[in-house]
Order: structure tokens, then C-alpha cells, then sequence
């Protein structure tokens, strides 16, 4: 198992989504659904091959990295499409489609909102179905895996018994992959103060937290910037999920991290080489795909990305 996002390196077998927030019954919102008014056949490598040399000008080159950030601590050598291709990646099968989002523990209206959101958004990115199953209570875990952090005081879950004792065990046949939120903090065990998150490639399973995100319910930007950090987490890590590796030539959404500072200074958006990851591996409508996120932008605020998401739909578009 690996932890994922801070000071940690990332790789997790996650799925993606249509979007549905269940209470006690799911429902399928078809946020993303791939008809169109044209017929769409899946883009073969060598399209997506031109795909990526057409989206190079638009994307902002990584410079050297500065002290303290992912790349100056951690020796990466990135993965071009083409090293993708070569890896024998994981993707979307007829048997493994979906993506099951398992809630643990108590939510606040705005957090509850903010993970109905987030699913959405990740069926939009990686264009399949999700189900967001019943919340599971915390008395369900032992107290062996829960603890009050030493210093700082806060409530946390232990990161190991969530993946292999509650969300393994229960893999639907059809998950590409289980992934649980919760409002609670998490640690990975002895010698961690915390992690964002935590996955298990293996077994498709991760556990992600919103402790660290800021409160949603304070004001409008709070849930603003709640929801992309919680946006951004979800798609990298199940990025991680297709195989994708650490982006080290772009500003990329699959960028390295080390501290929610660095991560609120990368963008949601993909480079050429991993936008063409994600369409190859999910077979998506490039066009349509690009249409829902400039949507989903709009409508939450998510301005940094509309720029260069209209930028993208015009080259995807001639």
C-alpha cells in the first residue's frame, strides 16, 4: 500500500464515473453521458498521438523545481504517452467499469455536498459510472484504529484497517475500484503524523480525507476551494488508478506534491501526454469530455481552469 499525496508518492488503482449520491437507494444523474448529435468512435493511438502534439502550445513547461517542492526531493523520470502505451496500462473493461465512492463517518450538509460534487466531476474527467453507496458509521471501526494525534489533538483514522477490513472485503464485481471519503483525519500508521489519503493498488481501494481541505459550510470561496482541492485529490489519485505516473514536464493535474501548498499551485487540467492517457484508457469523447468540464467549471467556480479548457476545446474542436 502507498500513501498518496504528501511527502508520499502516489500510484492507486482507481475508476471514474456518472454520478449518482445515494441516501439509501442510488441514482444515476447521467452527468456525463458520452450521446452526442454526432456519432463518436473511439480515437486510435495515432490520433491521439496528433491530439498531444496539438495541445503542446497551451501548456505551460515546468521549471526547475524549487526548494522544498516534490521534484527537487523526489528523482522522477515522468512517462510519455508512448511509455504509457508500453506499460500494459489498467482501463475501463466491460467487467470493470464503475467507480464505488464509500462515505465513512459523520458529514455536514456542505461536506455531503462536496462529495455529491466531486463524483461528479470525476464521471465528467474520466467519463464512466459512479455510485456514491450508504454512509458506513466510525462505531463500525475498532478503537485499535482510531487515535487522537499527539500533538495536534485531532481525531484520526488509521489508514490500513479502513482499506483492508471495510473497503476490500466489499469490492463490487463490476468496481474498476471502492474508494471511501471521510470527514475524519488519517494516518498511515507508526512514524506519520497524517496523509491525505491512502491506496492500496492491489486491491483498488483508497480512503481519502477532507479534514485538511478548510470548512465548506464557513463561506462561498471556502466551498469553492473545498471543492477544487477535493477535485483535484480524486482525479489525480484515480489517475494513479489507470496507471498514469507522476507528470515531470508539465503544470499537470498528475504533478507530484508535497504540501497542500504546493497542490493549490497546480492545475486540474491535464498535460497533452496525460490528457491522451486518460482518453485512450477510458475510451472517451475527447470533445464531449472537454464540454463537461468547461460546464462543470462555470457553474462552481472553478475559473482558473475555463481559460484553458476553452483554449483546449478550440484546438479539439478544428
Amino acid at each position: 500500500m502507498q500513501p498518496f499525496f504528501l511527502q508520499l508518492k502516489l500510484i492507486l488503482p482507481l475508476c471514474c464515473v456518472s454520478f449518482i449520491w445515494l441516501v439509501s437507494t442510488s441514482f444515476s444523474l447521467g452527468v456525463c453521458q458520452q450521446q452526442s448529435s454526432r456519432q463518436f468512435r473511439p480515437l486510435s493511438v495515432p490520433a491521439l498521438k496528433k491530439t498531444t502534439k496539438q495541445l503542446k502550445p497551451i501548456n505551460e513547461l515546468l521549471g526547475e523545481p524549487q526548494p522544498g517542492q516534490w521534484l527537487a526531493q523526489q528523482k522522477e523520470s515522468g512517462q510519455s504517452f508512448s511509455e504509457y502505451l508500453r506499460s500494459r496500462p489498467l482501463t475501463l473493461t466491460p467487467a470493470r467499469h464503475t467507480l464505488y465512492v464509500q462515505p465513512i463517518g459523520n458529514f455536514n450538509p456542505s461536506q455531503q455536498e462536496i462529495i455529491k460534487l466531486s463524483s461528479e466531476y470525476l464521471s465528467i474527467y474520466f467519463s464512466c459510472p459512479v455510485k456514491i453507496l450508504d454512509p458506513q458509521s466510525e462505531d463500525e471501526i475498532p478503537a485499535t484504529a482510531k487515535r487522537i494525534h499527539p500533538t495536534q489533538g485531532n481525531h484520526q483514522l488509521l489508514t490500513s484497517h479502513l482499506l483492508e477490513k471495510q473497503l476490500a472485503p466489499q469490492l463490487p464485481p463490476d468496481a474498476f475500484a471502492l474508494i471511501a471519503f471521510t470527514a475524519s483525519d488519517l494516518w498511515p500508521g507508526d512514524g506519520w503524523n497524517f496523509v491525505f489519503g491512502y491506496a492500496s493498488f492491489r486491491e483498488r481501494v483508497g480512503v481519502w480525507s477532507l479534514s485538511r481541505f478548510g470548512d465548506p459550510a464557513s463561506d462561498p470561496e471556502s466551498f469553492r476551494r473545498c471543492l477544487e482541492r477535493t477535485c483535484k485529490l480524486a482525479t489525480h489519485e484515480t489517475g494513479h488508478m489507470f496507471s498514469i505516473k507522476h507528470c515531470t514536464r508539465y503544470a499537470c493535474n498528475m504533478q507530484g506534491s508535497n504540501s497542500l501548498k504546493e497542490s493549490d499551485s497546480q492545475p486540474v487540467h491535464l498535460c497533452p501526454e496525460c490528457h491522451a492517457k486518460i482518453i485512450f484508457a477510458t475510451q472517451a469523447d475527447p470533445v464531449k469530455r472537454i464540454d463537461n468540464l468547461i460546464s462543470f467549471s462555470q457553474r462552481h467556480g472553478l475559473k482558473q481552469e475555463i481559460e484553458f479548457l476553452q483554449k483546449a476545446k478550440k484546438i479539439l474542436d478544428d
